[in-house]
C-alpha cells in the first residue's frame, strides 16, 4: 500500500515589512495628493472671487436704460422789458389842487395852463392826454384851468325832489334868446348856452358817438326861446356802456359832498353857478340834470348847478 501523499506546504500569508525608505515615499506621496487637492479647491475659490468681481464690474460697465417721466419740455422765450403804462384819469371839471394831487399819486407829473371860461376858476376845462389814454409812468399831463373870466348865472331849474330844498334863484332875464346850434363836446355846449343866456337839460341817448357827445337838442339851433329857459341836450349813451348807473340826488349838498357822492355812482360832475338870493344856498348844488332816479351810462357826466350870492 502507497504511502499517503504529503500535504501541500500551506502558502506564507505574512506580509513582508517594506523595504526601508517605502514608507516615507508612500507618505510624500499622499501628502503631494492631499496639497494638490488642496491648491485646486483653492483655485477654485478664487476663480469663484475673480468671476463674481468680473461680473459686478461688468454689470457697471453695461449702459442701463432709466426712464424718466417728466413735464414736457417749454420754449424759452426771451421778453422784451415793457414799459409801465398807465391809463390818464379823467380830471375835467375837477378843481386844480386835486387834480394834481391824484396825477401825482398816480406817477405822473403835472403842468398848468390858465385858459378863460365860463367855469369858476380853477376847476379843470381840458387835459392832455385825454382821460382813458395809456401813456407812460412819469408822463407829463397838462391840465388847463379856469380863469373865470367868462362867468355868467343861469337860471336854476326847479328842485327835482320834494326833499331838496327850495332854491331862490334870480328873476330869469326878460326878453327872447337866440338858440345856437349844439353838437360835440358837452363843455363847449354848455358855455355856449350859458353865454346865450340859457340853461340845460340833459338826457343820455342810444348812439354810436362816444360818450356825452351832444348829439341832438330841443328846441333846435337859430329857433328863438325866453331868456333863462332850458334847452335840452340828447347827449350819447357810448356805443358800447359799460352799465347804467342810477342818478343820486345831490340838491343841497355842498360840492365836495356831491362829487364824492356821484363818483360813488360811477358818475361825474359838471359844474355851472346859477345866482341865488339866499346867503346859506351859496356854494350849495340848487339844482341838477339828469335829474334824481334817473338812470345814466357809467361814467356820465351829471350837471349840478351851484348857487352863488347876488342881489336881485
Amino acid at each position: 500500500m502507497n504511502p499517503p501523499p504529503e500535504p501541500w506546504p500551506e502558502a506564507d500569508t505574512t506580509v513582508a515589512p517594506p523595504p526601508p525608505g517605502e514608507d516615507l515615499a508612500n507618505r510624500i506621496g499622499l501628502g503631494m495628493l492631499l496639497a494638490i487637492g488642496l491648491l485646486a479647491a483653492a483655485a477654485a475659490v478664487l476663480a469663484t472671487i475673480l468671476l463674481t468681481r468680473h461680473h459686478d464690474r461688468s454689470a457697471q460697465t453695461q449702459p442701463r436704460t432709466v426712464v424718466v417721466t417728466s413735464a414736457p419740455a417749454t420754449t424759452a422765450t426771451t421778453t422784451r422789458a415793457t414799459k409801465l403804462t398807465l391809463p390818464v384819469p379823467d380830471l375835467v371839471g375837477t378843481q386844480w389842487k386835486a387834480a394834481a394831487s391824484g396825477l401825482r399819486r398816480s406817477g405822473f407829473r403835472v403842468s398848468f395852463a390858465t385858459v378863460p371860461s365860463a367855469l369858476p376858476r380853477g376847476t379843470v376845462t381840458a387835459q392832455d392826454p385825454a382821460a382813458g389814454k395809456r401813456v407812460a409812468k412819469g408822463s407829463d399831463v397838462r391840465l388847463n384851468l379856469s380863469d373865470g373870466s367868462k362867468q355868467q348865472t343861469a337860471t336854476a331849474a326847479p328842485a327835482t325832489t320834494a326833499a331838496a330844498p327850495t332854491t331862490t334863484a334870480a328873476p330869469a332875464p326878460s326878453g327872447p334868446a337866440q338858440v345856437p346850434s349844439l353838437g360835440g363836446d358837452l363843455r363847449s355846449a354848455l358855455e355856449r348856452l350859458v353865454q346865450a343866456g340859457l340853461a340845460a337839460s340833459l338826457a343820455y341817448v342810444p348812439s354810436d358817438q362816444p360818450l356825452g357827445t351832444v348829439v341832438a337838442q330841443s328846441p333846435s339851433g337859430g329857433q328863438s326861446a325866453t331868456r333863462g329857459s332850458h334847452v335840452t341836450l340828447n347827449l350819447s349813451a357810448g356805443p358800447h356802456p359799460a352799465g347804467q348807473a342810477s342818478v343820486p340826488n345831490v340838491v343841497g349838498r355842498r360840492i365836495p359832498q356831491a362829487v364824492s357822492t356821484l363818483n360813488g355812482s360811477g358818475l361825474r360832475l359838471v359844474l355851472l353857478r346859477s345866482k341865488v338870493t339866499d346867503r346859506s344856498q351859496a356854494g350849495m348844488v340848487v339844482s341838477q340834470t339828469p335829474e334824481p332816479g334817473k338812470q345814466a351810462p357809467r361814467n356820465a357826466q351829471v350837471l349840478v348847478y351851484m348857487g352863488a350870492y347876488g342881489a336881485p
